[in-house]
């Protein structure tokens, strides 16, 4: 007589294996049992570390495969008990139900009654309703410890780009600054500040500067950029089910730079493009008092073209953009430089740019800071690898390790920081001395002319303030250019009364 042919499932959680029903323990029961029904095993399918609320399970899915391939080979399938299976609804059973009779095969738990008997059938059915409910306590239980960790301000997943999770000696979990990538999410925030960049246009600068997908290698997806960016992680709080609390990581970005961020999203996903708004986040709204201008393009009625104009929030009416600019060119024509100050002016920049090489040469210079970075780096990496190896000095206890790397990467942070601000503001410092110096007299001309970036910085230049208050936009310009003011009045005879620049906005709110 032929031998009686089944196969054998087993699965384990991972808090399942810790409580000794391991794969190996409950393989070996089934293969006693498969032996005393004189059934012999010719395959085995093995499901570790994964929870059996549903059965899209890759060994499950698998199983299923292989035996509607060979199910005139197999007779029965073994498994300790019903919940190694499944612990889903109904549904789920009956979907099983149906391989079974597909494959005319039968499912034999070691531990629960397998009779062909109504008697039997019920007993079967009240164990998958006990797995069942057992499976929504487990969840209920879960999300319940979820919860409470969320309330002590741990967050219960995976740290965000910019932090690691970090396993304490004592086994304790704590999330903490990744000193890699944190320096890129830091700059995100910064440059979509500005107003000038999409999510798009983000990704491909922080690329080029080495942000990198960590799988992949590629540049992160505009989504992300979007995610990140309303991310509160990021200022030391955590929301789980919609819940925020304050969390214990330490934050990221300041709160007034995440705030403007995210009053520049408005009601509205943000725009993907990449044009340039030049006056976005430069114009205070005097209604609220809280929001800064953002720029919106609308298309005009009977394929009139498109308009940019600058909003608030609050629904002050916009101002259109070539309303604004209309106002800055008549505010610049204004503005005249007597040659006697001009060749005054070339000779005190000559001045300043020495003064500016000097200072520059008194502070640690690129190179060194850069070359400090680098080897803190490598330090850390070295450090990793020992620790890895069992290397650690003598003496010194894992505690302290920990202690000692993370002085390493707060020092690293304050280096890379340092070294961004002193290319920044030598940057900023040089190119407004070439502003000046190339404004003599053709400030309207060029700014006519100005890409919509050097147009900003023009602006920058001039103005200490800009508000509207839904009529009038009022501008506070530097003392110099009140100087240049008053030159213009008395070269064309007008004495020294000088106008105030407003713009009074009679356009209806589009």
């Amino acid at each position: 007589m032929q031998k009686r042919k089944c196969i054998i499932y087993v699965r384990v959680s991972t808090e399942e294996q810790k409580k000794g029903y391991s794969l190996n323990a409950q393989e070996r029961i089934d293969r006693d049992f498969a032996a005393s029904l004189g059934y012999e095993v010719i395959k085995v399918f093995r499901e570790e570390g994964i929870s059996a609320k549903d059965l899209n399970r890759p060994q499950l899915q698998a199983l299923i495969k292989w035996t509607r391939e060979n199910a005139a080979k197999v007779d029965a399938l073994i498994f300790w008990k019903w919940d190694r299976i499944s612990r889903g609804t109904e549904y789920d059973y009956a979907i099983l139900g149906r391989f079974f009779d597909e494959c005319k095969i039968t499912p034999l738990s070691v531990t629960e009654c397998n009779e062909d008997s109504p008697e039997g059938e019920l007993l079967r059915w009240i164990t998958k309703g006990t797995n069942l409910y057992e499976r929504r306590k487990i969840s209920q239980r879960t999300s319940m410890g979820m919860e409470q960790k969320a309330r002590e301000g741990i967050i219960p997943c995976k740290a965000p780009i910019g932090y690691i999770n970090f396993t304490q000696p004592d086994e304790k979990k704590i999330i903490v600054i990744d000193p890699k990538n944190a320096p890129f999410v830091k700059k995100a925030f910064e440059l979509y500040a500005t107003g000038n960049y999409s999510f798009k246009r983000l990704g491909d600068t922080l690329y080029l500067d080495g942000f990198k997908h960590p799988k992949t290698g590629e540049k992160f997806p505009p989504r992300k950029f979007e995610w990140m960016l309303k991310n509160s992680f990021y200022i030391g709080q955590i929301t789980y089910k919609g819940v925020i609390y304050e969390g214990k990581q330490e934050p990221l970005i300041s709160k007034d730079l995440f705030y403007q961020v995210q009053s520049m999203f408005g009601h509205k996903k943000p725009k993907t493009h990449d044009i340039i708004f030049p006056y976005t986040n430069m114009i205070k709204c005097e209604c609220c008092g809280k929001h800064n201008l953002s720029a919106e393009m609308k298309r005009g009625a009977h394929n009139s073209g498109e308009y940019i104009y600058y909003r608030c929030h609050c629904g002050v009416k916009a101002i259109r953009q070539e309303e604004l600019e209309k106002t800055f060119i008549e505010m610049l024509e204004d503005i005249y430089i007597p040659p006697s100050e001009i060749e005054l002016m070339k000779s005190e920049a000559k001045e300043v740019l020495q003064a500016i090489k000097e200072y520059e040469n008194s502070l640690e210079s690129p190179v060194e800071m850069q070359k400090k970075i680098e080897q803190i780096k490598n330090r850390i990496k070295k450090s990793y690898a020992e620790k890895l190896d069992g290397n650690l000095p003598y003496g010194m206890t894992d505690t302290e390790w920990g202690e000692l790397n993370q002085q390493w990467a707060s020092e690293l942070n304050k280096l890379e920081a340092r070294l961004e601000e002193r290319k920044e503001k030598s940057k900023i410092l040089y190119n407004k001395l070439s502003l000046i110096m190339a404004f003599c007299n053709q400030l309207p001309e060029l700014f006519r002319l100005a890409e919509p970036q050097v147009k900003r910085e023009i602006i920058q230049t001039c103005i200490r303030t800009l508000s509207y208050n839904g009529e009038t936009l009022k501008i506070e310009l530097f003392p110099i250019f009140y100087k240049l003011k008053y030159w213009e009045k008395v070269k064309n005879g007008a004495g020294s009364g000088i106008r105030t620049h407003a713009y009074r906005n009679h356009n209806p709110r589009p």
